[in-house]
Order: structure tokens, then sequence, then C-alpha cells
């Protein structure tokens, strides 16, 4: 099938600003939620002298009665006695039901750096409306270019007031986590999700202080790094390990290629022995809807369609973690139409994908996770799924306009990946080489 993603580019933003949008939805009721934590006590042993520093993924899943930071968390139990920072999360776990050792929670240095923020806005009016006036003069002239020659309309007013805010948060949190910093003292630190902000404030300290940073691969934004040779960001890592070499051959991040190592994803090779294929249900008719918050209302629409089309056909539709609470009042189509939706993480993704025999998503990392499964898979050709190209292109996913042709596809059997190659999405022995790549990087001592 041609490559069309239905004119990509009509609704493109610049990601820069696409992502301080998102950034900035958050009210004032949950702003409040937020300054309560101020008054909760830190747990944990927290931020001890370390050689080796985890920044992990702000969402964590229960796994045998522990809430894991899945990601991160089975790496750190290679290095006995490192540190674990989360972004946020305080208050929100039992301490004694928390995998993670020596943890400490960055939530009071973050809802401190928005109050300093308001203090600034209201009581230091004159200097806050300069900081803004100079990022809009700075900005106007490239975003006239956006305009002009490239299509993209940016608001400028909109951009230049959430960088003001985002230059009071940096400002404020920047001295405190160096302070941090420096009390662990760690010689590497292994981070995921490294673009978010306390990631980049870490990274470009990092550089200051002489400590090395790797990024954990953890979903497909990797596939989005394109930036030109030579170029060097100090608020990127040093280091990028990629789940395999798929991975590594797409991206282009601003570090040198040789910096960037196929490593593979711990929790995805426990997974799959504990769902070897002696023990998959792989339901012939089976097919899983893989859904995320920037697009499940429609995708919620094409299952259900697709259900009405294929009354033989079992749907699942695995919600996203942060569709659980809205789902119900948003994807109306889901209301009276026989099919299983899942809104919690009791069962886990692999469990899900050893009862079924096909896959439907946009954009998720889950998509390669169903292949390793042999599940045919099929992609909605949205202006999002633009992340799939090489996917697509490789002939292991077949794309779709609506539920009408997917219920031909199925019922032609098309879909069978051809140039599916799961050693080059997911590098084996991960664990060990991740270790063993920690280890030489950082200078530490081998394990024994």
């Amino acid at each position: 099938m041609t490559m069309s993603f239905k004119d990509e580019y009509a609704s493109l933003e610049p990601a820069f600003y696409a992502e301080m949008k998102e950034q900035g939805r958050e009210g004032l009721l949950l702003k409040l939620k937020k300054a309560m934590l101020l008054l909760i006590p830190d747990t944990g042993s927290g931020a001890v002298k370390s050689d080796c520093l985890f920044l992990c993924h702000s969402r964590r899943q229960e796994i045998d009665g522990k809430m894991v930071s899945i990601y991160s968390d089975y790496v750190a139990d290679r290095f006995p006695g490192s540190v674990t920072l989360q972004r946020s999360g305080l208050g929100k776990y039992k301490q004694d039901r928390i995998y993670s050792r020596n943890l400490y929670f960055l939530d009071k240095i973050s809802v401190k750096s928005y109050i300093y923020r308001y203090h600034m806005e209201l009581f230091k009016r004159g200097e806050y409306r300069r900081v803004r006036e100079q990022v809009y003069s700075e900005m106007e002239e490239p975003f006239r270019d956006l305009s002009e020659n490239y299509g993209l309309h940016p608001d400028p007013d909109a951009f230049a007031d959430r960088v003001t805010i985002l230059y009071y948060l940096y400002k404020y949190r920047r001295p405190r986590l160096e302070k941090l910093l420096k009390k662990i003292s760690p010689r590497v630190i292994v981070e995921v999700v490294g673009l978010s902000f306390d990631a980049k404030i870490i990274n470009e300290l990092s550089y200051d202080l002489g400590i090395e940073t790797i990024e954990l691969q953890h979903g497909t934004g990797g596939l989005s790094l394109n930036y030109p040779e030579g170029i060097v960001m100090k608020q990127f890592v040093k280091w990028y390990f990629a789940f395999g070499d798929f991975w590594k051959a797409e991206m282009k991040p601003p570090i040198p290629s040789d910096h960037v190592i196929s490593a593979g994803f711990p929790y995805h090779d426990m997974e799959m022995e504990a769902y070897p294929p002696e023990k998959r249900e792989s339901g012939k008719n089976t097919v899983i809807f893989l859904s995320s918050r920037k697009y499940g209302k429609e995708l919620s629409e094409v299952a259900a369609e697709l259900k009405k089309l294929r009354p033989e056909t079992k749907v699942i539709f695995k919600l996203h973690p942060r569709e659980y609470g809205e789902y119900k009042e948003k994807y109306t189509a889901l209301r009276d139409v026989d099919l299983e939706v899942v809104d919690d993480n009791k069962t886990p993704l692999y469990a899900l994908f050893s009862r079924c025999s096909m896959q439907v998503g946009v954009e998720s990392t889950a998509i390669y996770e169903g292949m390793g499964f042999g599940l045919k898979t099929f992609i909605w050709d949205i202006p999002r799924a633009a992340a799939m190209r090489a996917l697509v292109n490789s002939g292991s996913a077949t794309l779709f306009q609506d539920a009408k042709e997917l219920s031909s596809l199925m019922e032609r059997g098309e879909g069978e990946g051809t140039g599916y190659d799961s050693d080059s999405i997911w590098k084996k022995d991960s664990l060990n080489t991740i270790e063993r790549e920690i280890r030489r990087i950082g200078g530490l001592a081998p394990s024994t």
C-alpha cells in the first residue's frame, strides 16, 4: 500500500511548541492538589552518595505486589547502592510496595518552582514582563519564517507566555538539582524520558560536573530524533541505549554515532520468557486495539464499527493508563458494543498479546512488542502514524484508512508481516548488555 498518513504535514506543529502547549494545560485544581505534596514527608532513604544514579519513569506498574518502574528498576538491581530519582509520585504509593531502593522524589522541587514562578509574576512584574518581551522579540522572525515559508502557524504570544514560565521554573530548579547531584556525586546517570524538563536540566548540569549520562529507550520517540550531524546539545544525554539495530538505524540524535548502542529492553525479555509459544492461546479471530489519549476517542469508534462489521471477531480495546479515568464519558462508541475494554493494569499487556492473532495501533511501542508474538499488524493511517513509517516500509505492517478497509484486509488474510526481524528490534541478553555498558561508560568496576 502507498504510504500516505493522510497529508501528515497539514496539521503539523514544531515539536517543541506542541510539547510546551501540552505542559501548560494543567488546571488550577490540579496545581492546588500538587501544592498539598509539600505537606507530605519524603519517603525512602533517598539521596545518599552513589556512583550510579537512575532517573526513572514517573509511571509505575504493579508486578507481584510491587510498584515497579519497568524500564530502570531491573537494571538498578545490578548496581547495589544505586540511587533512583523519580520526577513525580510522592505520596502516591505505600512505601513497602515500592520496588526501587534509595528512592528520592522530585515533587517538592517541582511544586516550589511553580510557587516561585507565580511569585515572580505577581510581585516582580517589571522583570517578568521584560523576560517575556525578550522571548517574543527573539522568536518573532523565526516564527514569521515558519509561517511564510513552511505553512506552520504557531502563536508567538502563547509561545512567549510558556517560555517565560519555563524560564522561571528552570531558574528555581537548576541550583537545587545541582545541589542534589553534588550530594549524590554519581559517576554515571541512567535516565528514562531524557527529553523531560527535569532530565534536560540534569543533562545540562552533567556536562558542567563531568558526569556521564545515558538514556534508556522507552518508546518510539527515538525515531523522531533527527539532528544535523555535528550538533552538540548539552540538554541531551551523552549516550543513548536503543532497543535494537532497527531503532539505531532510524535515529539521528545530537551525539556521535558510536554513542548510540543497541542494548535491548530487559522487561520485554522477561515477559517473552513468561509467555513462550506453548503457553499462548493465539485466538485466530481475536484482535487487540492499542489506544492512546492522543487519538483514543477516534480509535474507539474504529473498533466499535469493526465489531459491527465483523461480529464473529473478538475485539479487545486496551486503554493507555492516562485514559482510564475518562473513557467512559468520552468514548461513547464503546458503550453499546460487545467488545472487551481493558481499563486497568491487572492483566499484563503481554498476556493480552498471547490471546490474539492481530493488533491495531497508531504509534505505540506496544505494537513492536505485539509483533514479537507474531501478530498480524495493522496501522491506522493518520498523521500521528508517521512514526511507523520504517515499519510499514519494511513490509512488517499494513496501513488501513477506516474500519471498512480494515475489515476487508482481515477478510483477505492480509497483515502478515514479511520484513519483521525480532532480533533487530529487540536485542537479546539486554540486562547483561546494559549493565556491562553502564560500567564501561561510567568507569565502574566489573560485577563480581
